[in-house]
């Protein structure tokens, strides 16, 4: 798999809108909230692997921060742990998540050292614009489909413990 695939699920998770359609109705207000994400990429030709974890919080005037981690495994080498955090807006229009990141940063966290052999960091953007079908859009639940590389990313509504 090539590194630019994982680029799109950069966008979706750092800015973050939601994944939803299949509803009559899109009732934006349930996106407000904090959200997990949790996604893996694979690829059997390069051996590449990527898991990212990261929670968003979407509030009122179509802005969204979020943090997470991404742990990315390349052959012969140590996985490595990126810690990411982002900003963006976000709108929904015509049952797409329509969502552009206004700063992404990615810090390696826990091999420091290669980041000049490797130079991983040269694939994670620093914005990006994405749009995503809705496919499911609930109270709890978000689906969405990448409409730059067709992937289905899924999100659960975080319970605010009081």
């Amino acid at each position: 798999m090539k590194l630019i695939n994982v680029l799109p699920l950069f966008t979706l998770l750092c800015s973050m809108s939601t994944f939803a359609t299949g509803q009559k109705a899109i009732n934006e207000s349930d996106l407000y909230g904090n959200w997990n994400c949790k996604h893996e990429v694979d690829d059997s030709n390069t051996k590449m692997k990527a898991k990212i974890n990261y929670n968003v919080n979407f509030v009122r005037a179509g802005k969204s921060n979020g943090f997470g981690t991404l742990l990315f495994k390349l052959p012969n080498f140590p996985e490595l742990k990126y810690s990411l955090t982002g900003n963006s807006i976000w709108k929904i229009k015509d049952g797409h998540l329509l969502l552009s990141s206004t700063e992404i940063k990615s810090v390696n966290v826990s091999h420091p050292e290669l980041d000049q052999f490797l130079n991983v960091k040269q694939f994670i953007p620093k914005r990006i614009s994405e749009s995503s079908k809705i496919l499911k859009l609930t109270k709890s639940s978000l689906e969405v489909k990448s409409q730059s590389n067709g992937r289905i990313y899924a999100c659960t509504k975080v319970a605010i413990k009081s």
